[in-house]
């Protein structure tokens, strides 16, 4: 028998996938809307610059989507006069240890909405919608439980971190979070209904993504929302993406999508890749080339990798 009959013999024998299948078809709108508070919090350190028109622009997000809620300024080790500038601008404020995760914790534990909404306190947003009432708003209408904002990214460094890191990795590890997360998915302004949020959290800046790796497990509609141009200030934090592997490896174990003998392999692909982040020059590179060929090189040092473990 031909290679070609072989096929159409496999193809005639396969069971028919009814295409409703898994499918609750309905006549009418299921999903319920959410009528609950909403908490604003916003984790600052140092931000007296910016803080007074986050604080401005989320109270602004809550009037025009009608949400009855607060905004929360969590002041984070500050020295310069932040929490007085966010509590001039109509904030409730509460004192945190130096550190973004333990700015989040201070503000949550604060916060008593049914919903809360994170923004950070150094970001400028241009859209003609606020942050909160994008991120909110799919919530209250009941099209989400979870929100992460898909920004626009200028800067080369994020676009590395996702093409050449997160996007590999995660889809290695757990596939299924990449459609829910848009092209952000280190992104600080997120928000979901209050069930979803964690009760530990690290208290560095590996927060974002601790929290990001929760919703995957937890949440049933974890979805990005498209958002319009913004600024903030560029602070390097060069040892994050090596503490975010770990993350991701520690959740990998946590659900069974890893082994502890493959740690070895990860992170001789994850020092390759890095290395290659390395090596690009602003003023002859050119960037979306540059990022699509680190996507390219990451997929095939990690396959390498994987074959590696497999082969052992």
């Amino acid at each position: 028998m031909t290679k070609l009959r072989q096929k159409r013999t496999a193809e005639m024998t396969r069971p028919e996938i009814n295409p409703a299948l898994g499918l609750n078809l309905v006549s009418q709108r299921t999903l319920e809307r959410n009528t609950g508070r909403v908490s604003v919090v916003i984790p600052a350190h140092n931000e007296a610059a910016t803080v007074a028109e986050v604080v401005a622009e989320s109270r602004r997000g809550l009037d025009l989507i009608g949400a009855q809620g607060e905004v929360i300024v969590s002041a984070s080790g500050c020295t310069d006069g932040t929490a007085k500038v966010a509590a001039d601008a109509g904030a409730n404020v509460v004192e945190a240890p130096i550190g973004k995760g333990s700015a989040v914790r201070a503000g949550l534990d604060e916060a008593d909405g049914d919903i809360v909404c994170l923004v950070d306190g150094d970001i400028r947003y241009f859209g003609d919608r606020p942050l909160v009432a994008i991120l909110v708003e799919p919530i209250l209408q009941g099209i989400a439980d979870a929100c992460i904002t898909d920004l626009y990214w200028r800067p080369l460094y994020p676009q590395m971190w996702l093409h050449g890191f997160f996007a590999p990795i995660a889809g290695y590890l757990f596939p299924e979070i990449l459609p829910k997360v848009g092209s952000t998915p280190w992104s600080g302004q997120r928000a979901a209904v209050r069930e979803l949020w964690p009760t530990n959290l690290p208290d560095g800046f590996t927060v974002d993504l601790e929290i990001l790796m929760h919703w995957n497990r937890r949440a049933l509609r974890l979805r990005p929302v498209l958002a319009d141009d913004w600024v903030n200030p560029q602070r390097p934090k060069p040892e994050l993406m090596a503490q975010e592997l770990k993350v991701i490896f520690q959740h990998a174990i946590e659900t069974g999508r890893a082994q502890n003998n493959s740690w070895p392999a990860l992170e001789r692909w994850y020092d390759r890749i890095h290395a290659a982040m390395v090596e690009y020059q602003p003023d002859s590179d050119q960037p979306q080339q540059f990022e699509q060929d680190l996507l390219l090189k990451s997929l095939n040092w990690l396959k390498s990798e994987i074959g590696k473990i497999q082969e052992s």
